[in-house]
């Protein structure tokens, strides 16, 4: 294949294309190094080096919508990195972790971000400054108590989480963002009993917190507000409509049971009456 055709492929998918390459670059067995590990060695840095060249070419198209940059990550994402590594497969081709791991840190951005703001009347401290130097501290604060105490550490745990003003789903994201993958929390090490008791000493009192725990509701345009608006007033008019045909049909049935003929037996009396006036 020409070096046009090899780039084109590029052009496939060139969101999907360099993430393949990237994650399965190092499963190959050059056949320029041979059995020479060095040479092997070699080609692996060169061609990393070429993927993060790749990586900065995109970073700019993607920031600056600069387009016309993509020839040039097809030549440094997928192009020399197929030359370089060009041999032997020594596995099947993986899909690319980096996706998950992408879910993940957004998921993680955004737990320390919500910790960040539910401590910030105590630390006044950065999104990153939390990250870096208070997580694995407030980690170790909470479960210690409850390590080397048992159920009598309860109380010690449940008073520094309200020294910072932290919530119970706070705890399970501490443990979730300071563990490590493949290492379970050392939350999830302790005594089922002494988690039970945790749950229920901090459950049982209300905790006072600077921040509201609702979320605020959203507002409505004005389009929204009008069509709401016209939504009742039809349903007055519809209430009062009813409320007429209701009134209107309890003057009918009153009129009909005025205009009602008497019973038969009153009719037979009334002309006896009548026929012994007449002879009178």
């Amino acid at each position: 294949m020409s070096l046009i055709d090899k780039a084109d492929l590029f052009f496939h998918d060139y969101s999907l294309g360099p993430l393949f390459v990237q994650e399965n670059y190092v499963h190959v067995r050059p056949a320029a190094a041979g059995n020479n590990l060095a040479k092997e060695l070699i080609l692996l840095s060169k061609t990393a080096d070429s993927i993060c060249d790749g990586d900065l070419v995109d970073r700019q198209i993607r920031a600056r919508q600069n387009w016309s940059l993509l020839p040039t990550q097809a030549i440094y994402s997928s192009v020399l990195p197929g030359e370089l590594m060009r041999g032997y497969m020594q596995e099947f081709p993986s899909f690319p972790s980096w996706l998950g791991k992408f879910s993940s840190t957004g998921k993680h951005d955004r737990i320390v971000q919500e910790l960040s703001r539910h401590m910030s009347l105590r630390t006044h401290a950065s999104k990153r400054a939390v990250n870096l130097d208070y997580l694995s501290y407030l980690r170790d604060a909470v479960v210690r108590p409850l390590t080397c105490q048992g159920s009598e550490g309860v109380r010690d745990a449940v008073a520094f989480m309200d020294s910072y003003c932290l919530l119970r789903e706070d705890v399970e994201n501490l443990m979730e963002v300071t563990s490590w993958a493949g290492k379970p929390s050392p939350f999830s090490n302790l005594d089922p009993k002494v988690k039970s008791a945790f749950t229920r000493a901090y459950n049982k009192v209300t905790h006072l917190t600077p921040y509201s725990l609702q979320m605020a509701p959203k507002t409505r345009r004005v389009g929204s507000v009008d069509a709401d608006l016209n939504e009742e007033l039809e349903s007055n008019e519809a209430e009062a409509e009813t409320e007429q045909g209701s009134l209107e049909s309890d003057a009918m049935i009153k009129k009909k049971t005025k205009t009602a003929k008497p019973p038969k037996t009153e009719r037979k009396e009334e002309k006896k009456k009548g026929k012994s006036k007449k002879k009178s």
